[in-house]
């Protein structure tokens, strides 16, 4: 149960902070689904291949592979999402969408640091920005976005102008 608690604190974390998200989010049931599933519980590593499904409220991520380290030491662990993409969206209570994908997602429990890497994207209702490695600081709500200046890949971010009030 505390991985499954960790992968959903992993998601709601991702980009908005628990009061943000739906306010009845954590308190639903969390599922991961995977083919196949592995916990070494003497290095406190488990590690989900193949298909994995997260769901909680609100909250859904898919990944090719999750992978937990410091598993059962609550709030030290180290998750990453791998996939092509792996991805995630939630409803925040003012209806709108989050969603995130890139090809490795990592989510440090401590330091409270969510790090997209390798064709990185993240949207806030039609608002978007993209990058090789996006960083946010949920404590400090920080924002770091970093392009490839080798491939001549540069940070993009989209926003959309405010509608108007009818």
């Amino acid at each position: 149960m505390k991985i499954i608690k960790a992968s959903a604190l992993l998601l709601l974390a991702i980009f908005c902070g628990k009061s943000l998200a739906l306010s009845d989010d954590f308190n639903k049931e969390a599922s991961i689904s995977s083919d196949n599933q592995y916990i070494d519980i003497g290095k406190n590593v488990a590690v989900y291949k193949g298909n994995v499904k997260i769901t909680q409220g609100s909250i859904t991520i898919s990944a090719d592979r999750l992978e937990i380290y410091n598993h059962g030491n609550s709030g030290l662990e180290l998750m990453v999402l791998i996939g092509k993409p792996a991805r995630f969206s939630q409803t925040v209570d003012d209806g709108t969408i989050i969603s995130a994908q890139a090809s490795e997602v990592r989510f440090e429990r401590a330091a409270n640091v969510i790090k997209l890497s390798r064709k990185a994207q993240l949207t806030w209702g039609k608002n978007v920005v993209k990058g090789e490695l996006i960083t946010y600081d949920m404590i400090r709500k920080l924002l770091n976005a970093d392009g490839d200046a080798e491939r001549d890949n540069q940070v993009i971010t989209i926003l959309q102008p405010n509608e108007k009030v009818k």
